[in-house]
């Protein structure tokens, strides 16, 4: 019986795991998600700063500014974070909301400690549910952290 040849190179071994995902396409469904979120934080922000008087159009504008950017940080986060390590991309998102959070909460004249007291709770609480929505949602590999 004939034996088959052995191939001229070795095979390459299996490619380890990818760490984490590439970053991602802006498709319709996130510019969508992106516009409502951005609008719903510009119109919580412009309607804040108000404070009991009728609307002006400099709230309006605050409003949309602050939109602006609380959208093209979010989509910018998005891009970037998949890139990063599971913990610190979970600690990136927790100083994101809890510092937007915290700002919004801001513009309503309470004192800072206790606007810095609700953005640490709420930062403390997105950490976590960050942290197990990477763990239980990514392949491991031998660098997890």
């Amino acid at each position: 019986m004939a034996h088959a040849a052995a191939p001229a190179t070795a095979p390459k071994p299996p490619a380890p795991a990818q760490r984490h995902r590439p970053a991602r396409r802006i498709t319709a469904i996130t510019a969508s998600n992106v516009f409502w979120l951005a609008a719903g934080y510009g119109l919580w922000a412009s309607v804040t700063t108000r404070h009991e008087h009728r609307m002006t159009g400099w709230n309006v504008l605050y409003g949309c500014v602050a939109g602006i950017v609380f959208g093209l940080v979010y989509l910018a986060l998005r891009q970037v974070t998949p890139a990063i390590p599971r913990v610190r991309r979970a600690l990136v998102w927790a100083v994101f909301w809890g510092g937007s959070i915290g700002y919004l909460h801001s513009l309503s004249n309470p004192t800072i400690l206790w606007s810095v007291f609700l953005g640490l709770i709420l930062a403390a609480s997105a950490f976590l549910m960050a942290l197990y929505h990477f763990y239980t949602r990514e392949v491991p590999t031998d660098a997890h952290l």
